[in-house]
């Protein structure tokens, strides 16, 4: 995954993550981090095996350069995706070292926000950012 906030671009791919709170305690949740996305002007940008796609803040999807058409349902699905990243990236990215229980619960949204777009959105049937196990 590629995290990008104000500049600041950090890559993770395919990276499990099972740090606990402290060292002598057990992991609070797994994390395995897949494809890569940044947030750059506003857009959320997505790579998958080597295509990209772009969510705008208004949820208009593009492949590449080409505009996806989409129902007024995907757009607000994505819509909702786009300000779920936006305030979970920051958090995600202070984190990265130190994985709590909010940290969790995070990706437990986000993986749940991806499991219903996979199954509205063609384009974006195999997205993942990550998983927990």
């Amino acid at each position: 995954m590629l995290l990008r906030v104000g500049g600041v671009k950090i890559a993770v791919l395919g990276i499990a993550l099972s740090f606990g709170v402290q060292a002598d305690e057990a992991p609070v949740c797994q994390l395995e981090w897949h494809n890569r996305l940044s947030m750059q002007d506003g857009a959320l940008n997505l790579e998958l095996e080597g295509e990209s796609f772009q969510i705008e803040p208004s949820g208009q999807l593009y492949f590449g350069v080409h505009k996806v058409k989409l129902s007024d349902d995907q757009s607000a699905l994505l819509a909702d995706y786009h300000r779920l990243m936006v305030d979970d990236l920051p958090y995600t990215l202070s984190h990265s070292q130190l994985i709590d229980q909010e940290l969790c619960d995070r990706v437990a949204m986000r993986q749940a926000k991806e499991s219903e777009i996979q199954s509205q959105i063609p384009a974006l049937k195999r997205w993942q950012s990550v998983t927990l196990d």
